[in-house]
């Protein structure tokens, strides 16, 4: 019934059905006697949208290509990164050297330069040192790698000649205050074994050899053996009570170490740290306290292990030691004055000494160039002897 009446209603006017007429099987599909389900209201249902191009994706043809991996294989890079490290650090070094404003480059050329800096009479006195260093082991621990060799020397030099201050070397050398304490102590400890161990000790000439060259002013001594003399290095005060009874001296009104140094009495100037003109120290003791006395320090010092049966010592008035002499030993000092005057013999005498001594005088002056042994600061008091031995040494080689 409703397929007629739907019929009826889309009667066309120019066309008139009979038994052979068919209806569309786009509005009756199946073939099913049912109404018409398509209509001109939802005829563009009848086929799917079309595809938005928004969202369509390009498909990308499959190739048998191989995707090319990495060019260098990660030990490759990881060496490469290594040596690109090494080179960094290189060219570090190399900014750090430009930096330092001093090296001993800037005063090789000059010798006035070269002894106002070191105390050292010219450039290849201080090559030859850094010759004898570059053979030496120095302490692992210690080995400063920033800085070359010779500015290390030249640092320490500078220390011992000059006494500059920590501050005033770090910026010299641009570098810490603490690298300037391990540098100086690291040298100053390698020259100490290198020139007094090495070339110094226990090596004191015999009567025979020094009568082979006896100065002028020796000759009324031929058998002088040594002349002995003690010398103050003022140092910097401690706190602590005690320390300072043993350092402080009377006669210095400072605290003060004392050193018994002894020289050739055939090269005229054997006293107290340095030589005159022909002749070389030959022993230097270790430090004592200020108020140590003269003899003390001789008999402990070990000097008088060294004399033979013949030798004679020369020293000063202080230098009561006659009954410390091994035996066959003479002692010549100046006379002391008993009856309020000297005979002639004595005033002779004396003045025979004084001659001689003088030579020991100019020795202290000659040593004193190195302005540290005038005011030794507190922290290398562990290693005044070797500062003090290390001083002696560059004296001799002036």
């Amino acid at each position: 019934m409703y397929t007629i009446f739907f019929f009826l209603l889309h009667w066309r006017e120019d066309f008139t059905p009979n038994c052979n007429s068919r209806v569309c099987s786009w509005h009756f599909p199946d073939g099913k006697a049912a109404g018409p389900s398509r209509f001109e209201w939802n005829e563009g249902k009848a086929f799917p949208n079309p595809p938005s191009h928004a969202k369509r994706k390009r498909e990308i043809p499959a190739t048998d290509e191989a995707i090319p991996g990495p060019s260098k294989s990660l030990l490759e890079l990881e060496i490469e990164n290594s040596m690109l490290k090494e080179e960094n650090i290189s060219l570090k070094k190399q900014l750090d050297k430009q930096k330092q404003t001093f090296s001993f480059n800037h005063i090789a050329a000059y010798p006035e330069k070269v002894q106002f800096y070191t105390g050292l009479p010219d450039t290849a006195t201080v090559l030859f040192l850094e010759k004898l260093l570059s053979k030496f082991t120095l302490n692992s621990d210690w080995t400063v790698q920033i800085m070359p060799l010779i500015d290390q020397l030249l640092l320490t030099l500078m220390k011992l000649k000059l006494n500059s201050g920590h501050v005033d070397l770090a910026t010299r050398f641009n570098c810490s205050t603490a690298t300037v304490s391990n540098i100086f102590i690291t040298i100053v400890c390698a020259l100490s074994d290198i020139l007094y161990v090495g070339f110094m000790e226990n090596n004191i000439p015999s009567r025979e050899k020094n009568q082979t060259s006896l100065p002028n002013c020796f000759l009324p001594f031929p058998n002088c053996r040594i002349v002995l003399d003690c010398t103050e290095v003022a140092m910097s005060s401690t706190k602590s009570l005690e320390t300072q009874s043993h350092l402080y001296s009377q006669y210095k009104g400072r605290t003060t170490l004392k050193a018994l140094v002894q020289g050739s009495g055939t090269y005229g100037s054997r006293a107290t740290f340095g030589v005159a003109p022909n002749g070389v120290i030959t022993f230097v003791s270790d430090l004592y306290g200020g108020s140590a006395s003269d003899k003390a320090i001789t008999g402990d010092s070990g000097i008088l292990q060294h004399l033979q049966p013949g030798d004679m010592v020369m020293a000063d008035k202080g230098f009561t030691i006659r009954d410390i002499l091994p035996e066959g030993v003479t002692l010549n000092i100046p006379s002391f004055l008993v009856n309020g005057q000297f005979t002639q013999e004595e005033v002779n005498n004396n003045r025979l000494i004084s001659r001689a001594r003088i030579h020991v005088e100019r020795s202290i002056q000659r040593l004193k160039v190195f302005r540290i042994l005038q005011y030794i600061p507190h922290q290398f008091m562990k290693n005044a002897n070797k500062i003090l031995k290390v001083c002696v040494c560059l004296t001799v080689r002036r």
